[in-house]
């Protein structure tokens, strides 16, 4: 044993060895690249539409509180709001 590995030993480090040439990182990279692009494809798009939704419920909620007008208004809304969501392109 070299003093290295005897000093690596004494101290509980472990050992280091050589990296092998070659194509450990070009696996590695092609990997990363492969799962950046399946998780774009995955991840959903961003949207107002669930924003617009709780803003509308929000509507409904206040008119069933207060007048039968904002009711309406809300579910027109809410019904605007989820037809909007449906139909996004993704």
């Amino acid at each position: 044993m070299s003093e290295e590995q005897d000093q690596n030993q004494v101290s509980g480090q472990p050992q280091q060895t050589p990296a092998k040439a070659g194509g450990s990182k070009s696996k590695s990279k092609s990997k990363s690249k492969s799962k950046e692009a399946q998780e774009q494809a995955i991840s959903p798009q961003q949207s107002v539409w669930p924003f617009a939704l709780a803003f509308a419920l929000a509507v409904l909620l206040i008119g069933f509180i207060m007048h039968p007008i904002v009711l309406g208004i809300g579910v027109v809304l809410v019904a605007v709001a989820i037809i909007g969501w449906g139909l996004e392109r993704r």
